[in-house]
């Protein structure tokens, strides 16, 4: 396999009809023929067609595979099937495969395999002591998310020997787009590029043409705060250093862009109840502890607005009509109230707003409401005159929406920001919370509203 040929990039259905052919040969016992298949593949390619197969599938394929191969593909895997895949291959041969993999894979897929299986791993692999030093952090933190394997360059260093140390470096052309000076202690002084040392002459020194004062994080900094910094400084790596500022690795942007995506989806499943970590083919248990406790927590909300129906059974009873408008009222006001809370959502965790900007928050998100309001509220209340011939009903209907959506609104700022100021995540069921806000807070104006003109209504 190679990343460098462009060619043998497969279309999908080219890529379906090879699954296809791989499944059928390593059903006849022909796993060799199978890998010979793969080796013009994009890794990419290659996990994604490994990972559709069967656990014997696998097995048998990886284990025709050399190792080189397979350390290249579980960079691409999705670091659950890269864990379930060391399950398959033998201990001390995948602790040459991590150990030729790069370390922050290796440590993310140590960290999802038993104990008891990564422990005899670690044992076997060369390099365990970088590994087992990058296992004490968290993954959810800048020292669980970096590489320790970056260039730091004494900044006193002459831009010709800078070069000469970079010819006689063993590391990736990647980690040689973002260079860093040091200083004789290890400390961070500064970041530069391969272009800055090419393009500078010889007799200049590190110091001379680095940025100074670089932006970098400790190690225990959480990932979210890392992912705001690069993308509002707009850095392809973000340095680590420890408490006394000495460099220890750096995060790469391309694992920003995943931490980004998946705190995204965890943020858009916890909005709505559902955990981070379930998918698509967990477990039924798995999934029922992930569900069930929000939908109690709804079906309690529920029966909290079906006794304010109940509180309303005469109005409704008198006046039939008025509960045709409930979904109306309550639906308009749910998506409403939801579209405020993602963009609230969304601006606290890219950073964009903190608590000082509650006020103006409100202040905006209200005056959008009224505006919004007025002629959703406006629109509708020319339907119901139009149906009905109801002038007081048209007027019912139009002030519970008017009412309701800028309720949807406070809601959609109120509860996220105050859930921060609690110390609770934003994204946890806050979608829950303002849909119960505006349902329950919908009816009673609503039948309120409805109630206290009932008299002036048609037919009542």
């Amino acid at each position: 396999m190679t990343e460098e040929r462009t060619s043998s990039v497969p279309a999908p259905e080219e890529l379906e009809e090879l699954q296809e052919a791989i499944e059928a040969h390593l059903e006849a016992g022909a796993p060799a023929t199978a890998a010979a298949q793969l080796e013009d593949l994009h890794a990419h390619d290659v996990a994604e067609v490994i990972s559709e197969l069967s656990g014997p599938g696998q097995q048998a394929l990886l284990g025709a595979l050399p190792t080189e191969a397979i350390a290249e593909i579980i960079e691409h895997l999705k670091v659950e099937d890269a864990a379930e895949i060391s399950g398959l291959i033998d201990v001390d041969r995948m602790a040459v495969v991590l150990d030729r993999a790069p370390p922050e894979v290796a440590v993310d897929i140590l960290r999802h395999v038993d104990w008891t299986v990564a422990s005899h791993i670690l044992a076997r692999m060369a390099d365990r002591r970088t590994i087992g030093e990058l296992l004490l952090y968290p993954d959810d933190n800048a020292g669980g998310l970096m590489a320790p394997d970056v260039i730091g360059l004494r900044e006193n260093l002459t831009i010709g020997m800078a070069l000469s140390v970079l010819r006689g470096a063993e590391t990736s052309r990647e980690n040689m787009r973002q260079l860093f000076a040091i200083d004789g202690d290890g400390r961070l002084t500064g970041v530069l590029e391969l272009s800055d040392l090419v393009f500078a002459g010889p007799e200049k020194r590190v110091q001379d043409v680095m940025a100074a004062d670089p932006i970098s994080v400790e190690t225990g900094t959480d990932q979210e705060i890392c992912a705001q910094l690069m993308t509002r400084y707009d850095l392809i790596a973000l340095p680590v250093v420890d408490r006394t500022g000495v460099l220890v690795g750096a995060i790469a942007v391309d694992e920003l862009v995943h931490v980004a995506r998946d705190e995204a989806t965890e943020d858009m499943f916890r909005m709505f109840g559902i955990g981070g970590e379930e998918r698509a083919f967990d477990s039924l248990v798995a999934s029922l502890r992930s569900r069930l406790p929000w939908l109690m927590l709804n079906l309690g909300t529920v029966l909290f607005a079906g006794f304010i129906l109940n509180l309303f059974s005469d109005t409704i009873a008198t006046a039939t009509i008025v509960a045709a408008f409930i979904p109306v009222v309550l639906g308009q006001a749910g998506i409403a109230g939801t579209q405020t809370l993602t963009l609230i959502v969304r601006s606290i965790a890219l950073g964009d707003i903190s608590e000082r900007d509650t006020l103006r928050l409100l202040r905006h998100e209200l005056l959008f409401a009224i505006v919004q309001g007025v002629v959703v509220a406006v629109l509708l209340g020319l339907i119901v005159l139009a149906w009905q011939q109801d002038v007081f009903l048209g007027l019912v209907v139009a002030g519970a929406m008017l009412i309701n959506l800028t309720v949807a609104a406070g809601g959609g700022v109120l509860v996220p920001l105050g859930m921060r100021a609690a110390r609770i995540d934003p994204a946890a069921s806050s979608a829950v919370i303002v849909t119960t806000l505006t349902d329950v807070f919908g009816l009673l104006v609503y039948l309120g509203l409805a109630t206290a003109f009932l008299t002036q209504f048609r037919g009542a």
